[in-house]
């Protein structure tokens, strides 16, 4: 640096050398100073701390006030439980209705191929599927606040439910041995059938025990006594809000695991795409003793099985990544190539009589009826065998439901409630049992073609399931010629994504090393010890991790204290205020998955929440456009009015109702009018308020937080009349617009892993979509490092983390609100709402 560049700084910055280039310009009006006494923490907090003389509220006070009842209590109550009511009390046809049957027809469309191959593969008779793609899609209607998470069959679910139904129904094979000698019988007569030349049978067909009937019979049952128990779990952790479980389930073990039932997935659908028949194995190494059997019995693979399977996979690959994927942007839905390869497939095989002339193994005959509800007695005979698999999917299923949930939610900008989200996935569960269904899930890919067609509203189930009706009744014959091993090409290629996410074993090494440590014991135990062992030990090792960071999160406001600036927690100090227009934020804990969304949730409760922000917004702009229509009818001009709120106001940020502390210097201090964060020889060099009348008016405010924290008043909830959603007032909007930045202090985060950078990177995308900037103070050099290789800094600038807490509000504290064009309203894109789930891979 050169010596006339020197003498161009500051008097402050003299002698200072290859400073950042990043770093804001400083000038006199913001440079950062701190002068104040130091203290001990006990002479602080005798000096500045919150002592609250309240009487503690007793239990029998608390349950006497939350006992009553009003009309608004009964509606928020039954909508809450049945939100369907409140979608049709406020569903607007003209706006709605299109929108929601053109994608409840697309996404019944998709479930046609699935239900096929889905029951197939979890090891049950093929209309197990089509039923298990109709009730529960049905019932989600009525209790689901989901408008596009798409219930049915879901590949990592069934690979569950078909470990465990061959597990109890290979005991109960075992116990009765004419089975095998009916299996023994078939053979026989097939030998013999090929050897009179009446048929094309071959001599050396298998028969296993999923050709004798009983058998089939026995393990739809334990499906169904699967999908109660499951079921009954679900509502049971949903009406007493037990959903925090899936919390202490961290990205990497899902990753790890879903990506290793990919692999067990793979290879239970390999024979049938080689036209081979082996024997189902359970237990630990499951997957060496399957391809050991297949490499047996592999010289007897059908050619013609193998052809149908490449062709398959090679058509649904071709039109996925070269067309669907491609020209995404063009089409106003993907093709569904499943199901078209499941038509051709079928008219193939039917015309030129693959069962007759290749001996190909073909569906065979679906039944064309609704089968009466049903309870299953023998299969809940023996359920003290497998309630643990029914938690274990009970909890996966939640998991991932709710996470593809939140990915539309965020997408359209609307909130899921966890708790009855759980509740409507047991009732799904729970009451399709007994339709002779087995457990059903979300699946991704239709949930995202639901999002893409914009379903407004969870009545477009109604327009999906009346078609799968029609297939069940009147269409599903068809496919009795439909080879098994498209059915197996359909669900082996569905696997593509998880066998990618494979290799995201590296990305967990680089950014922390106890995601690494989960992620690997869960992958390797999974795939070669068994789904159900590699899943406990997965949960195991998440559990330990938790042990070795610190657990009990908490988060928080910051501001400074008037006579002797310190930056303290904003509600505990008698004294303390905020700074006009700017949030700072604390997180009392390191950042990691089992409280990467209590942190985004702390956040936007203490500052300001900017979906909500973002949907008060766009809710207004439509009144004053459908106010100046109504002037334009009327032959009056539309009103010319200013609009501050969205255009922001130049002096919103220094009238903060919230804040008493102006920290702009008064007149005289210093002697080169320098603006101070703190006081000079005792001087404070703020505007003071009278000390009785603050302390009276925070004796208010406290009480009111007291009184909120112990009760929930039904009648405060403000619905807006013409949508039944909460009513965003002006006055509220225009306390929220006037935070210009938010400031994450990082001093107490020392650890992140991948979940927390992701929770940063999509918080700065969130905020940056209202024109509220994040700063982040105080990162160390862990972190720092762990954000470089979660690639945060792609979307988070380097310039927007600082030193100190300080540093950030001497530049934020300067800066006003940005404008809000209308046009800027838009909802946040696919890559904002997706925030790199694992669950959209699926």
């Amino acid at each position: 640096m050169n010596g006339d560049q020197d003498t161009a700084k500051p008097p402050g910055m003299m002698g200072q050398k290859r400073r950042r280039s990043s770093c804001p310009v400083v000038s006199p009006a913001n440079q950062v100073v701190i002068a104040r006494a130091p203290f001990t923490q006990t002479a602080f907090d005798q000096t500045h701390l919150r002592r609250s003389e309240q009487e503690k509220v007793s239990l029998g006070e608390r349950v006497r006030d939350n006992l009553y009842c009003s009309n608004r209590r009964v509606w928020k109550l039954l909508t809450t439980y049945i939100p369907v009511i409140k979608f049709l009390r406020y569903y607007k046809l003209r706006d709605s209705a299109i929108n929601d049957v053109i994608a409840g027809l697309t996404v019944g469309i998709l479930h046609i191929p699935q239900a096929l191959a889905f029951g197939q593969l979890t090891s049950v008779k093929v209309e197990n599927g089509l039923f298990t793609s109709l009730w529960p899609v049905l019932l989600y209607v009525f209790f689901g606040t989901s408008a596009h998470v798409s219930m049915g069959t879901s590949a990592v679910i069934c690979i569950m439910t078909a470990a465990t139904v061959d597990r109890e129904g290979q005991a109960w094979a075992d116990s009765r041995p004419w089975l095998l000698n009916f299996t023994a019988l078939e053979a026989a007569a097939a030998a013999e059938e090929g050897a009179g030349g009446g048929g094309n049978a071959s001599s050396g067909q298998v028969f296993t025990l999923d050709d004798v009937p009983e058998y089939l019979d026995y393990k739809e049952e334990l499906a169904m006594g699967i999908t109660l128990i499951s079921g009954a779990m679900m509502i049971a952790m949903g009406i007493f809000k037990l959903g925090f479980i899936t919390a202490y389930l961290s990205e990497s073990f899902f990753t790890a695991f879903t990506s290793a039932a990919a692999v067990h997935i793979g290879t239970s659908q390999l024979p049938a795409m080689l036209g081979i028949k082996t024997p189902r194995f359970g237990g630990a190494f499951k997957i060496i003793k399957s391809y050991e059997a297949i490499f047996k019995v592999i010289s007897d693979a059908n050619l013609a099985a193998i052809i149908c399977a490449i062709v398959a996979c090679a058509v649904i690959l071709f039109v996925k990544d070269c067309i669907n994927e491609k020209f995404k942007h063009k089409l106003p839905a993907p093709i569904p190539v499943e199901l078209f390869v499941v038509i051709f497939g079928t008219l193939i095989s039917y015309l030129a009589n693959f069962r007759g002339n290749f001996d190909l193994d073909v569906v065979g005959t679906i039944p064309t009826d609704i089968p009466a509800p049903k309870v299953p007695t023998e299969g809940l005979s023996v359920a003290p065998n497998y309630v643990v698999d029914c938690f274990i999917l009970a909890i996966l299923i939640f998991a991932n439901t709710i996470a593809m949930a939140k990915i539309c939610a965020k997408k359209h900008n609307y909130e899921v409630d966890d708790s009855q989200e759980m509740l409507a996935y047991g009732m799904c569960n729970a009451v399709s049992a007994f339709f002779k269904c087995f457990p059903s899930s979300v699946a991704p890919p239709r949930s995202m073609v639901a999002s893409s067609m914009n379903a407004k509203t969870t009545i477009s189930g109604i327009f999906a399931s009346l078609l799968m009706l029609l297939v069940i009744l009147f269409i599903s014959p068809l496919f009795t010629d439909l080879p098994k091993s498209v059915l197996a090409a359909i669900i082996f290629i569905s696997l593509k994504g998880l066998f990618i996410q494979i290799f995201d074993g590296r990305k967990f090494w680089r950014i922390n090393k106890f995601d690494f440590v989960i992620w690997f014991f869960t992958f390797f135990s999974t795939v070669f010890l068994d789904i159900d062992l590699g899943l406990g030990i997965g949960v195991g090792v998440s559990l330990v991790t938790v042990v070795f960071q610190t657990q009990f999160a908490r988060g928080f406001k910051e501001g400074y204290t008037k006579n002797d600036p310190a930056l303290v927690e904003h509600r505990k100090y008698l004294d303390s205020s905020e700074v006009p227009g700017v949030k700072i934020f604390r997180f009392q804990s390191s950042l990691y998955f089992a409280n990467a969304e209590i942190f985004r949730n702390m956040l936007y409760r203490c500052t300001v929440n900017p979906r909500k922000l973002l949907k008060g917004l766009k809710k207004r702009e439509q009144r004053l456009v459908e106010t100046n229509k109504e002037r334009v009818a009327l032959g009056l001009p539309p009103d010319p009015r200013r609009n501050s709120i969205m255009m922001g106001d130049i002096g919103m940020a220094s009238r903060d109702s919230s804040s008493s502390l102006n920290l702009s210097p008064m007149a005289g201090d210093g002697p080169d009018g320098t603006g101070h964060l703190g006081a000079n020889s005792g001087s404070s060099g703020f505007i003071d308020t009278s000390l009785s009348s603050k302390c009276a008016s925070s004796t208010v405010l406290f009480n009111a937080r007291r009184e909120s924290a112990i009760s929930i008043n039904f009648d405060d909830y403000e619905e807006d009349p013409e949508d039944g959603d909460e009513l965003f007032s002006d006055e509220k909007l225009k306390r929220m617009r006037k935070i210009h930045h938010i400031i994450i202090d990082c001093v107490t985060i020392n650890y992140i892993d991948a979940s927390g950078a992701n929770v940063l990177s999509h918080i700065f995308s969130e905020y940056g979509h209202v024109n509220i900037k994040v700063f982040l103070a105080g990162c160390s050099a862990d972190m720092r490092n762990a954000m470089e290789h979660a690639g945060v800094f792609q979307k988070i600038p380097r310039d927007h983390l600082f030193v100190d807490v300080h540093d950030a509000v001497a530049v934020a504290k300067p800066q006003r609100p940005l404008p809000l064009e209308a046009e800027a309203l838009e909802d946040f894109s696919d890559d904002e709402a997706i925030e790199d789930s694992y669950v959209t891979k699926m």
